[in-house]
């Protein structure tokens, strides 16, 4: 692009990445999750937001090593989603296994396909104020997924505006408290699938479907499901997207 210039878009504002890049200076100097989080809130509010969720996909109901759990959900939807292992329904999460940087919620349909539990899920977020949101993807190799969320902007039409500072914040956000929890790779926990049944998980993870993984093996599209579904009861989920997870 030698010889042109880049003008600044006439509507944008600079001040969300102004924000971002001061806070990736701070969070470098964080040695302890209080101050982690104390940085995500901050970073919360001053791009609009009411709520924040940093967490690993992963059950919370007991305290497990290395497991990042930082929100400010209202008290009553965070002892149901957690308690409830709500993140198995939760279409954001679903999401994230489909983008491979930051999204807007509104993006979701374009993602996956959009079913009856996720409506639920998202009507239950709706009531709580936890809407119009933004989340920014965390996978490491080895370790559970995970992602950083900003939800219920203060005024219209922010979310878009903020998704280049919220990829910033909450990417350098989950790395620092990964190193603070762990400093290691948290192995994941298998229940131990036959190698056929991983096979096919590791196949639909890919977004291949039953008949696309039958020609692939050389089996039939049934037996295939037949592997999915007991993979599927080995982790005590429901279908194959949770499976993924």
């Amino acid at each position: 692009m030698q010889g042109r210039h880049i003008l600044p878009h006439e509507g944008l504002d600079p001040r969300p990445l102004t924000f971002a890049t001061a806070f990736l200076a701070e969070i470098q100097k964080a040695d302890d999750l209080q101050t982690v989080e104390a940085l995500l809130a901050s970073a919360a509010h001053e791009l609009g937001f009411r709520h924040y969720a940093m967490i690993h996909h992963d059950d919370h109901r007991a305290a497990s090593p290395g497991l990042i759990n930082m929100n400010n959900y209202p008290p009553d939807y965070a002892e149901a989603y957690f308690g409830g292992l709500y993140h198995r329904d939760d279409p954001v999460v679903h999401a994230c296994i489909a983008a491979n940087a930051c999204f807007a919620w509104s993006e979701i349909p374009d993602l996956i396909e959009i079913t009856r539990r996720h409506r639920t899920f998202l009507e239950r977020g709706d009531y709580y104020g936890l809407s119009d949101g933004i989340t920014v993807p965390a996978f490491v190799l080895g370790e559970r997924s995970g992602s950083c969320n900003f939800c219920g902007p203060r005024t219209p039409d922010l979310t878009q505006r903020h998704i280049a500072a919220a990829q910033m914040v909450g990417c350098f956000a989950f790395q620092k408290a990964r190193r603070i929890v762990g400093r290691r790779p948290r192995p994941i926990r298998t229940p131990g699938l036959q190698p056929r049944q991983r096979e096919c998980a590791i196949l639909a993870a890919q977004g291949k479907s039953n008949t696309d993984i039958a020609t692939i093996l050389g089996l039939t599209p049934a037996t295939i499901k037949t592997y999915i579904e007991a993979a599927c009861g080995r982790y005590e989920v429901h279908n194959r997207t949770q499976l993924v997870i």
